[in-house]
């Protein structure tokens, strides 16, 4: 029995000295603190902190958070002595007028990004879409049909279309210059509250609403009788990024952090929780009438022939 036992206590101490990577593989690295500036929704937040949390329960994870413009003066003004690690939320612009206080970090899940968000100093973690709600039985009556973003221009829709704030569900300059330009050209009113557009494309005060995607599809699954439409010409879209600041004090840490939130763990999580669309090709989203991100193009304003708008989205920084 001794002569047993030996030989198995020999032959696991071989086995871990042959792949010592089988022995760590259980007990995931990760201690001290780390120091988030974010200007996400507290919810998607709250996900984010407890799964990581979850994976790596030996760091603590201290935030700051705020308004998207007040996370960016913040890195600015600590640029040299930085007290933060990580800058969380923001659009492409936001990060590329902040490039030289980020310290360039190239996630090991970039090559499952799709094609259009490439990891650069700046990790995108999020995407997000513009979609249209239509009251089909509105369209109906009307005698339109809803296809993209032409068809909202036919003379029958006037005064029957409601969109919400683009600024407000992405961080994306050019998607929301493109939505408020467009609106602009067929003389929709100002922008509304999203729980006032779901109401009333569903109340039938308005046919066509333009809204972030998260929201229909969340006012989809509670039952309503809206159609979820993408525009056939390409859908007005962008992304959330995070970036590590430079000379920050737990680099480390913000790396595993930015590692977590791109893993197929989170982001699958994300989308069936949340409804939000991965940055990672590789995460289901197959939710009905719901097209998937690989189906998804970006918008050409050129193809629209929408010069104004063009023109206007053309001065935002990309």
């Amino acid at each position: 029995m001794k002569k047993t036992l030996s030989i198995l206590l020999l032959l696991s101490i071989m086995i871990c000295a042959a792949f010592p990577a089988l022995g760590m593989a259980a007990a995931p690295s990760g201690s001290g603190r780390l120091m988030v500036y974010t200007s996400l929704p507290t919810a998607q937040l709250d996900m984010m902190i407890a799964m990581f949390n979850s994976r790596y329960p030996g760091i603590a994870v201290d935030i700051f958070s705020a308004s998207s413009a007040d996370v960016f003066a913040r890195a600015q003004a600590e640029a040299g002595a930085p007290k933060g690690d990580l800058l969380l939320g923001g659009g492409l612009e936001d990060y590329q007028a902040v490039q030289a206080l980020l310290s360039p970090y190239v996630s090991p899940h970039a090559g499952v990004f799709h094609e259009d968000y490439a990891a650069q100093a700046f990790t995108p973690f999020q995407l997000h879409v513009s979609a249209m709600i239509v009251n089909e039985s509105v369209a109906r009556s009307l005698g339109v049909d809803i296809t993209g973003w032409e068809s909202l221009g036919d003379d029958k829709l006037a005064g029957r279309l409601a969109y919400m704030d683009p600024a407000a569900s992405s961080p994306d300059a050019q998607q929301a210059a493109f939505v408020r330009g467009f609106a602009r050209s067929v003389n929709a009113p100002a922008p509304s509250a999203p729980s006032f557009v779901l109401n009333a494309v569903m109340a039938g005060q308005y046919a066509v609403g333009i809204i972030s995607e998260e929201k229909a599809i969340e006012r989809k699954l509670s039952g309503a009788d809206l159609s979820i439409v993408y525009a056939q010409e390409g859908v007005a879209m962008g992304a959330s990024y995070a970036g590590i600041i430079e000379d920050a004090r737990n680099q480390d840490n913000a790396q595993l952090f930015l590692d977590f939130i791109t893993s197929k763990e989170y982001q699958q999580a994300a989308a069936d929780r949340l409804h939000q669309r991965s940055v990672r090709k590789d995460v289901n989203f197959a939710l009905a009438g719901i097209a998937p991100t690989a189906q998804l193009r970006r918008v050409s304003l050129e193809s629209l022939g929408l010069k104004a708008i063009a023109a206007e989205a053309a001065t935002v920084v990309r």
